[in-house]
């Protein structure tokens, strides 16, 4: 399938078919996969899942009991640069953006190149650290400009999401590792080892 609309149609279609006792258990290999970068005082970039993405509630759990400060985009009235809310900010609260998706807002935020790590949701992968999108281009707008692979950027899926390769546009930006439910992908030289 070359047509990302299909694409995403199908990748959808499979992400949905996970069961739900498999989501729980797949949130739970992910979180324990993330350690590595849950140091304390890190910035930690996570996301609150939508429809049927995989849940990074126990990822943020441990982040936040290792002494990291995690925080969940938001986006902006207008462009596609995402800026990201603190999640320990008691000012804070959920609102819906121009979306119609549930978001944080908070006074407490930090452009997106402020981050260490972020965990990305995402509708497909491939073995170069292709990413597939929602498509509305938000995560490589606002990770254009990385210096020096900082911050780090992991994608979170189910592994059915992994495609052979994806066709991508000289502006997407391309992930370093992607954490499922049966690995740790590391994306680099276009290797996947387990």
């Amino acid at each position: 399938m070359t047509d990302k609309a299909s694409l995403r149609r199908e990748l959808r279609r499979r992400r949905l078919a996970v069961p739900r006792a498999a989501r729980q258990q797949a949130a739970r290999r992910v979180a324990g996969r993330a350690l590595r970068w849950l140091q304390p005082g890190r910035r930690i970039g996570a996301y609150q899942a939508v429809g049927s993405e995989l849940s990074l509630a126990v990822l943020i759990t441990l982040a936040q009991q290792r002494g990291c400060s995690v925080w969940l985009p938001v986006v902006p009235r207008r462009g596609r640069r995402l800026s990201f809310a603190d999640l320990a900010d008691p000012r804070g609260s959920w609102r819906r953006n121009r979306h119609g998706i549930a978001e944080y807002h908070a006074p407490r935020r930090c452009a997106a190149r402020a981050l260490d790590v972020v965990f990305l949701p995402l509708v497909g992968f491939d073995a170069q650290g292709g990413r597939l999108g929602q498509g509305g281009g938000y995560y490589d707008s606002s990770f254009a400009r990385r210096i020096g692979r900082r911050p780090k950027l992991i994608g979170a899926a189910f592994d059915c999401q992994r495609v052979p390769t994806l066709t991508l546009d000289a502006h997407d930006v391309r992930l370093d590792a992607v954490l499922t439910e049966r690995c740790h992908y590391r994306c680099r030289a276009g290797q996947l080892p387990g």
